[in-house]
């Protein structure tokens, strides 16, 4: 799609308190890491306050509180100043109706009903609810509410409207003069007990305050794209990211249309893969945001013996089945529970009636099991279909063959009842695996990260290069994620945990010594949290005991096994957060024992994350640095990931990389200064040599042999005129499976090492490894001049 392929993006999380100006000052430090692209995270108007900005109210507005329009401009102004361009967060699939005034269309609608135009925006099952909308907000049962006069009436801003508490909603022509008892049954909606399970609305997941939106309605789309329209006017503008693509009724429809808006800017959507799947080749996109990335170099770089261990710690904590049940079981819950009426509603469309038939309801839900993706884009993609036949096969197999197969042929056969299924599949999978299925399995809690598959351990070298020879043909100006808004844990954490896999043996040691002292503490907690707990202390230093704390109740509440969200229990989460006070003192300082390992841990884990850093600024497609970077980066789950980082160390950082060179700064213990290197160096390549790193670019594997080889990951990039840069590193391991005999086939030609500047030029040929790495997991070498001489 693109003609030139981005060294990399910084993505920026824009708040009340870092809009479009504090973006701007900060620039002159982001250039000079050799950045190409800033990545902006929604810039729409959402709920004022909002930390996050994906709870959008008004798509044609750019955000008051980031400064407007006028402080956007100037930031495109100053990012074409400086080369730059921009990426913006585009969210099309839902809209936030916390606040109903806030939001034009929602209150239009709630006002006028079903026949008012606003209605075409929103994915409402009217005949469920007998042509009103069904609003779940209530704290008590209405009748409770009324009686206790917590409904009022009055008029605001808007018009009449009805009060509760803090929220506002109108009412409806003809009923301005009635109270709130008489005025509530003549509405468009529905008021209701939040605990009640009833509800109509197609939300986000879950979630109540954030209804989808039907952009495959023409003048909703034209609305929803207003700000990237908008922004092609402005050289700067480079192109956006859309959120949850999976969540529209037709993705690949709506994707055409923003490609002919974009013409040939970036185009990315987010999009979970799953194992072996590809994006549909009717995508007119650049690829992903990089989960998968994630995915493939976390399960390469772990040490493959530590699964056994792992595994075995693991089953004498708890009791827990292998992850595929554990799954099964979580994403069953998850349509028994928040996802009930996204699953009856579509029972409803395939019988075309009224009522939810219980074998027609069984059949849906053994087929939705029987997926093992998000969801399938039928009726044009051919390997959609081929994995909906394998999932009626396997669903036929575990329930009613012919109720398997009826509601199979009707939802292949188009209409509501594909498009339905299709945007209830994805929720399934996230509410299930992602946000239920992940907090409950923790043999390498690192290891369920978004679009991870925990069930699985370490794969073979082989298949790194097979994604990256794919990526390169599929893909190769998609991007490469290692930490962002979503990731359960950031890169450092994760290469923590690599470290704490390499050291599995001594691991299970320290962890059967704190527990045996700490008895009286975790035998008041779920064996499973405490496993996380640990390693959690271990791998996500510095930590307070109020950010361990609110952590592992969150972790808790989303297993949803010994308290959750919708019933919390305080005496379990006080519990937690007890647990959380003795562990940050005791990894702190206070046990010799536990904080000599998770001193050992940042040492080594932080050599991992320069081979993680290395590999994502290399592969097929482009690094996607998250804020702070390259500073190490040690957060854990949202709101954690989203403290801001340290603006002045970063500059500090940037500007101070004259002195040394990568490899002294390692053994100098300033790994943040060896990150910063690293990355401005390898980027300084990419720009020199662009075509080494895009469409027409290569990957080739390099051959390694001998002891130990099936540990060494090793390729360069290149274009027609040969190699440019090679990568070196080995797994997260112990250095003894690495045999001295191991030899590595460089390409041939001169090359020069990208960490130490006083290495001899290397000719190519086999070259022990020994003497590629001494001391290090890592080399980058480059053909040509002296690395020094790109400072």
């Amino acid at each position: 799609m693109s003609a030139r392929c981005p060294t990399a993006s910084y993505r920026l999380q824009l708040t009340p308190e870092f809009g479009f100006d504090d973006v701007a000052a900060q620039l002159d430090t982001i250039r000079s890491l050799g950045v190409s692209h800033l990545y902006l995270s929604p810039i729409a108007q959402s709920v004022p306050g909002s930390q996050h900005g994906y709870d959008v109210v008004d798509h044609t507005r750019i955000r008051r509180e980031f400064g407007g329009s006028e402080a956007l401009g100037r930031l495109l102004d100053e990012a074409h100043d400086r080369d730059l361009g921009v990426i913006a967060d585009h969210v099309p699939n839902h809209v936030s109706v916390e606040h109903a005034e806030l939001n034009d269309r929602w209150w239009t609608m709630l006002r006028d009903g079903q026949e008012s135009d606003a209605a075409q925006w929103f994915d409402v099952d009217w005949a469920d609810g007998a042509g009103r909308v069904v609003i779940p907000r209530l704290g008590e049962p209405l009748d409770d509410v009324l009686d206790a006069a917590g409904i009022t009436t009055g008029v605001g801003d808007r018009g009449p409207e009805l009060r509760y508490g803090p929220l506002r909603f109108p009412l409806a022509a003809g009923t301005e003069h009635l109270d709130a008892r008489e005025a509530l049954p003549l509405q468009h909606y529905t008021l209701s007990w939040w605990r009640d399970p009833a509800r109509n609305v197609r939300r986000f997941f879950t979630i109540d305050d954030l209804v989808g939106i039907r952009v495959e309605h023409a003048a909703v789309a034209w609305a929803v794209d207003t700000i990237p329209r908008d922004l092609t006017a402005h050289p700067a503008f480079a192109g956006v990211r859309v959120d949850h693509v999976d969540g529209l009724a037709d993705p690949a429809g709506y994707l055409a249309e923003l490609r002919e808006l974009l013409g040939e800017r970036l185009l990315f959507v987010e999009k979970i893969l799953g194992p072996g799947e590809r994006l549909p080749a009717d995508w007119p996109v650049d690829g992903t945001t990089g989960y998968e990335h994630i995915t493939t170099v976390e399960h390469s770089l772990v040490d493959p013996v530590a699964e056994g261990p792992l595994l075995d710690l693991w089953s004498a904590s708890t009791a827990s089945a292998p992850f595929v049940e554990l799954e099964l079981t979580a994403r069953r819950e998850a349509m028994d529970g928040g996802l009930a009426p996204d699953v009856d509603r579509l029972v409803r469309v395939l019988d075309a009636g009224d009522d939810v038939d219980p074998a027609r309801r069984a059949a849906v839900t053994e087929l939705t099991l029987a997926l093992e993706r998000y969801r399938t884009y039928l009726p044009d993609d051919e390997p959609s279909q081929t994995v909906f036949d394998e999932a009626v096969t396997h669903a036929r197999r575990l329930g009613d063959d012919d109720a398997v197969s009826a509601a199979a042929a009707s939802i292949v056969a188009g209409g509501e009842p594909l498009t339905r299924w299709q945007q209830l599949t994805g929720p399934v999978m996230a509410k299930g695996t992602e946000d239920r299925a992940f907090y409950r399995y923790f043999p390498l809690a690192s290891l369920c990260e978004v679009g991870g598959t925990p069930g699985d351990f370490s794969t073979p070298i082989d298949e790194f290069h097979a994604a990256q020879r794919r990526r390169q043909r599929t893909a190769p100006y998609g991007m490469l994620a290692a930490t962002t808004h979503d990731t359960k844990r950031s890169s450092g954490v994760r290469a923590r945990s690599l470290a704490l896999a390499a050291r599995s043996t001594e691991w299970i040691a320290v962890v059967e010594e704190w527990t045996d002292e700490h008895a009286a503490i975790v035998e008041n907690v779920d064996p499973a949290l405490v496993v996380l707990a640990l390693q959690t202390a271990v791998t996500a230093r510095p930590l307070t005991e109020g950010r361990l704390g609110d952590y592992l109740v969150k972790a808790a509440r989303e297993a949803d096994l010994v308290t959750s969200w919708i019933e919390p229990r305080p005496e379990v989460e006080e519990a937690l957060r007890g647990l959380a006070a003795v562990l940050v003192d005791d990894a702190g300082g206070r046990s010799r024992r536990l904080d000599g390992f998770a001193r050992s841990l940042e040492r080594h884990g932080e050599r991992i994350d320069l081979v993680a850093l290395a590999i994502q600024l290399t592969c097929p497609g482009f690094a996607d640095l998250f804020q702070g970077n390259p500073q190490g980066l040690f957060t854990l789950v949202d709101p954690d990931n989203r403290r801001p980082p340290d603006w002045g160390r970063l500059d500090e950082l940037v500007h101070d990389t004259s002195s040394t060179d990568p490899r002294s700064a390692v053994e100098a213990g300033q790994f943040d200064l060896a990150r910063t290197m690293v990355t401005q160096r390898i980027l300084h390549i990419r720009q020199t040599g662009s075509t080494a790193f895009g469409g027409s670019a290569t990957y080739t594997e390099i051959d390694v042999s001998g002891e130990g080889s099936d540990h060494v990951l090793a390729y360069a990039r290149g274009d027609a005129d040969g190699p440019m840069i090679v990568v070196v590193a080995t797994r997260a391991i112990a250095p003894a499976p690495i045999g001295s005999s191991t030899v590595v086939s460089l390409p041939g030609g001169r090359w020069q090492s990208l960490l130490d500047d006083d290495a001899d030029p290397i000719v190519g040929g086999p070259i022990p490894l020994v003497d590629l790495l001494a001391d290090m997991p890592l080399t980058v070498l480059h053909r040509g001049h002296r690395v020094s001489d790109t400072r």
